[in-house]
């Protein structure tokens, strides 16, 4: 039985009537499972590091906790990076530490404690430091030839939020990572995004565990009152709509028109993270527009964040998207909509060779590469206009041919939120020491050098 035939059957075996909103809760926790690599020559958007529920759902049963006093965002430790120095936030350790609140309460239930280390806040996200540990060893997803962090991710615990009372919304890709600090204590990050406006002081409820029936049946409640006044946000609401009109031809020579008026709802820049908040309708089996990409007033493209994408047939989706380079003397950020085939094409040089490039205008550059036994860690930079790039590679041999390792290889990437550069990661356990020997060099996948920028169409978003 899958992972998600296991989770429905569980849904299955309640008493109750599957709840509103139940399918939609479903579909987020499933929306990026992960698969084995694969190098289409085509593909319309990039891969995700995959994060899903896990055990989460099989561990506990529970109450809540008195809530403590205010939580204020200050400097306080943070445990969980000293852990794990490979973290996707690692880059921001210090920010993180800057600002947020030392919580530090627990609960335990059938021999699990569950522990809120801290929580740092800002207009963007709510960022909750876990640790979940138990005397006996804690139930592991996956098996051993998955990538550890991925296991972790999977075994961790998934958090939902209500704010003053309001159940908040938090679908789309489920931002969670984790390490295990030995066989009986995990400790993670989940991040959860918000799509609407909150107050500067506001009464948090946490929940995990259960059904996935929503907060009435979950298994941990942590009742806390946050203030995330400290961080500085600095957040507009426009709400300001626009159009995004074009017509082009698709790859078999079908002419299309996109005719799209998505809205701007928000854009908030803090020491801890930047987004922008669109909202649309859609219909049908349409998805929200996400074609664009940010520059901001000194003429600096802002590399956005790969997102998991909500749709809903009823009322406007609304979307948040990550993106870095922006601080607190931004005066305007630009969003200009692009036309693309979405095409990528091979760039292929030897291991002496680098850094490796193409003569594109936008895309990447495969700055250093660090190949062993059972990974490789690919950094590539950006240059020009790019959207949601993941610098997916392959090794190859000294004649530019892919390596059978690649076949059953696992990948995933993420962005350094310092630099801007994509950390990439191939996955390969058990290659043989052969086939290992015989990686002289490396191809990977560059972005076609066919995207148009609609300068005319694009709408800038004052911010001072």
């Amino acid at each position: 039985m899958t992972f998600d035939e296991k989770l429905k059957a569980r849904a299955a075996r309640e008493d109750c009537p599957t709840p509103d909103g139940f399918d939609s809760r479903m579909d987020a926790l499933l929306d990026t499972l992960p698969a084995r690599t694969a190098q289409p020559a085509k593909k319309r958007r990039p891969l995700r590091m995959a994060v899903c529920i896990a055990a989460a759902a099989a561990l506990v049963v529970g109450a809540s906790a008195a809530a403590p006093a205010m939580l204020e965002m200050t400097r306080n430790a943070i445990d969980y990076f000293s852990g794990n120095r490979t973290s996707e936030y690692a880059a921001h350790q210090e920010r993180y530490k800057a600002y947020n609140a030392a919580v530090d309460t627990s609960q335990t239930i059938d021999g699990i404690t569950l522990t809120i280390d801290n929580i740092a806040a800002d207009d963007s996200y709510i960022n909750i430091f876990y640790t979940m540990s138990s005397k006996a060893p804690l139930e592991q997803t996956g098996d051993s030839s998955d990538p550890e962090s991925w296991r972790a991710a999977w075994s961790a615990p998934v958090f939902w939020a209500a704010v003053d009372g309001k159940e908040l919304d938090t679908t789309g890709a489920i931002l969670n990572e984790a390490y295990f600090e030995d066989d009986c204590t995990l400790k993670g990050l989940h991040r959860l995004p918000l799509k609407q406006s909150l107050p500067d002081q506001f009464n948090l409820l946490l929940y995990t565990g259960g059904s996935i029936n929503g907060m009435q049946d979950a298994d941990f409640k942590f009742a806390l009152s946050v203030d995330k006044s400290s961080v500085g946000s600095l957040t507009v609401e426009p709400e300001q709509d626009f159009t995004v009109r074009f017509s082009g031809t698709d790859e078999r020579g079908n002419a299309y028109t996109v005719d799209r008026t998505p809205r701007v709802e928000r854009v908030s820049i803090s020491p801890l993270s930047s987004s922008i908040t669109l909202s649309e309708r859609v219909s049908g089996d349409a998805m929200p527009w996400d074609s664009f990409v940010l520059r901001d007033d000194k003429g600096n493209y802002l590399p956005l964040i790969s997102v998991g994408l909500t749709a809903s047939g009823l009322g406007r989706s609304v979307n948040q998207f990550e993106f870095i380079g922006a601080d607190e003397d931004t005066k305007s950020i630009t969003l200009i909509p692009f036309m693309s085939s979405y095409h990528a094409h091979e760039v292929k040089g030897a291991l002496d060779a680098l850094p490796l490039t193409d003569q594109g205008k936008n895309g990447l550059t495969l700055e250093s590469l660090e190949v062993g036994a059972a990974k490789a860690v690919a950094i590539f930079s950006t240059h020009g206009a790019t959207w949601m790039e993941n610098g997916q590679f392959n090794l190859t041999d000294a004649a530019g041919n892919s390596l059978s390792l690649n076949n059953d290889a696992y990948f995933d990437s993420y962005t350094d939120r310092e630099t801007g550069n994509i950390i990439a990661t191939l996955y390969y356990p058990g290659a043989a020491e052969e086939e290992l020997a015989r990686v002289a060099g490396v191809s990977f996948w560059q972005p076609d050098d066919d995207m148009e920028l609609l300068e005319e169409q694009a709408v800038t978003i004052d911010l001072q």
